[in-house]
């Protein structure tokens, strides 16, 4: 049984955050060091919240942070998801610490992975991420897709005066790793998080993708916030994210988010209206009660960006 909210849209995935805490600083995002819950939601208890979506036809989970590979039972938790009975296990991660573990996940259920790139110069990454551990996440990506954690998603945070000119060198970087075959890269938007870094870094990714529909030999759009992907005569794929006034972002968005604490967020852009579910599990709660908690979130959710506050993000969004 697929569940749909009261707009229309199937509930087909669920973006899990297994931890605020994060090895990177970077500019657009939230700063180490800082306070993650207390308590984490344990591999069982990940496991059970997803077995219970499945009832409700949840096939796609992905699992963020923070940064998901500091959790040291990150092997354990993909495991406990993928025996679910997902179609699909995916996460996001910096990739500092994927290498080693490359083919351990592909092995435990992870069929793919996100990972951060943004920049290919040593010096622009360094300012942007706030760490100097740029090869450590080239290898990353070299031993996702020697994994075979395909494709690798390339998330690229465009910002203004730092790596905006690096486009196109991203692309034949793609290029010389397989192109569209091995990996997918994705140029984001700055999200505005109201503290004067939108308003320095923040590009129009519309003229860049101008250019790049100028060169594609074809282009597709995804359900998933009508996404545009474009394939470049070269085999590249490159594939745009619009959060910013953008109310198609949601349309076609369907999917709810988990935090590391337990709690359904019906809305990428909303913390006032969260629904706690660990706290019933941990009393005892049945799978029935878990349930009706998840159908009240989806309850919850809202059709557009355009509803949420102020047209500023909390910071806290870039941790689902």
């Amino acid at each position: 049984m697929v569940i749909y909210d009261k707009f229309g849209r199937p509930v087909r995935g669920v973006r899990i955050s297994v931890t605020n805490n994060c090895s990177f600083r970077c500019i657009f995002c939230h700063r180490e060091g800082q306070e993650g819950p207390s308590q984490l939601m344990s591999p069982e208890e990940i496991g059970r919240v997803v077995s219970i979506l499945r009832r409700f036809g949840v096939e796609y989970v992905k699992l963020t942070g923070g940064e998901p590979m500091l959790r040291n039972d990150i092997v354990e938790i993909v495991r406990r998801v993928k025996s679910a009975g997902v179609r699909e296990v995916s996460m996001t991660s910096n990739g500092t610490r994927i290498a080693d573990l490359a083919h351990t996940l592909r092995e435990a259920g992870l069929n793919r992975v996100n990972i951060s790139l943004h920049s290919l110069r040593r010096r622009v990454y360094r300012e942007i991420t706030g760490v100097d551990r740029l090869d450590q996440t080239l290898r990353a990506v070299e031993a996702a897709i020697e994994a075979g954690l395909r494709p690798v998603k390339l998330n690229v945070v465009v910002l203004r005066g730092l790596n905006d000119g690096e486009i196109w060198d991203l692309v034949e970087f793609s290029r010389s790793l397989g192109g569209g075959e091995t990996n997918v890269l994705q140029l984001i938007e700055l999200l505005d998080t109201g503290d004067g870094t939108y308003d320095k870094y923040h590009v129009d990714l519309g003229v860049i993708e101008e250019e790049v529909r100028r060169r594609a030999v074809s282009v597709r759009y995804r359900r998933l916030h009508n996404r545009p992907v474009y394939t470049l005569p070269n085999g590249v794929v490159v594939e745009f994210v619009k959060p910013m006034h953008n109310h198609a972002f949601c349309m076609g968005d369907g999917r709810i988010r988990i935090t590391c604490d337990g709690k359904f967020k019906p809305c990428l852009m909303r913390n006032d209206n969260l629904v706690d579910f660990l706290s019933t599990m941990r009393a005892g709660g049945s799978d029935e009660e878990i349930a009706k908690l998840f159908l009240e979130a989806v309850r919850r959710r809202e059709p557009y960006f355009a509803k949420c506050e102020g047209g500023h993000v909390d910071r806290s969004t870039c941790l689902i």
